[in-house]
């Protein structure tokens, strides 16, 4: 695995990890605050991202985001030691 590029996956992961976790309810404003409609279907998801239950998913996939950076950090670490 190319180092640069895993660092590159790991900042995506931990930029995710920091939404879910410290600002969902701006996500959840940002996602309220869309349209209505995508290519003149309604979104049936617009009611659910105003309930207690989507604040709750975006702090799992912030965990979930912030595990996955972490691995793939140590991933690149374990490659980078000498082997015997």
């Amino acid at each position: 695995m190319n180092d640069d590029f895993g660092h590159v996956v790991s900042l995506f992961f931990l930029a995710a990890s920091i939404g879910g976790l410290v600002f969902p309810y701006r996500i959840q404003t940002f996602a309220l605050k869309q349209r209505a409609s995508f290519w003149g279907f309604s979104t049936p998801f617009l009611g659910w991202m105003g309930t207690r239950g989507y604040i709750w998913m975006l702090r799992v996939l912030g965990t979930l985001a912030l595990i996955g950076a972490i691995f793939i950090e140590i991933v690149i670490l374990l490659g980078r030691m000498p082997h015997p």
